[in-house]
């Protein structure tokens, strides 16, 4: 028994080392992480999108393509990547991943970073107004 925990830490031992070549790890504060949030406005009109036009959008384009004030919604807005769930007419979960600065750090050093700044916002409807909740990983 002994010696099956000898080469499971030695192979565990040796993946660790080995990931050093393609994993980082860059701590982040909880006020580095509160700046990198989406803004209030942007989550603001993606509510007024789904009221106004009584549907979730399915792609930044979408929602984007619908009007002058969801465009400015989204200036600034640091992630390069995003993802629409629609879960039913009431429900969706925005996902968010890909920061430009992580997109950087991964240009200058070849690195992935492990403690890259994503995250989603659920929208959901509770008595009959439209909540959300943003978590970031």
């Amino acid at each position: 028994m002994m010696a099956f925990f000898k080469i499971i830490s030695g192979c565990l031992a040796i993946i660790a080392f080995a990931s050093y070549n393609y994993f980082t790890y860059t701590p982040r504060t909880k006020r580095q992480v509160q700046r990198e949030k989406p803004s209030v406005v942007l989550l603001q009109r993606m509510v007024e999108f789904r009221e106004e036009f009584n549907s979730w959008p399915f792609t930044m384009e979408e929602f984007i393509s619908k009007g002058q004030k969801y465009k400015e919604a989204i200036q600034g807005f640091p992630y390069r990547q995003t993802k629409f769930d629609v879960i039913d007419n009431n429900t969706m979960i925005f996902s968010f991943f890909d920061h430009k600065k992580d997109a950087e750090n991964y240009k200058q050093t070849t690195l992935v970073d492990l403690n890259s700044y994503n995250g989603y916002v659920k929208f959901y409807k509770e008595k009959d107004k439209f909540i959300w909740k943003l978590k970031m990983r």
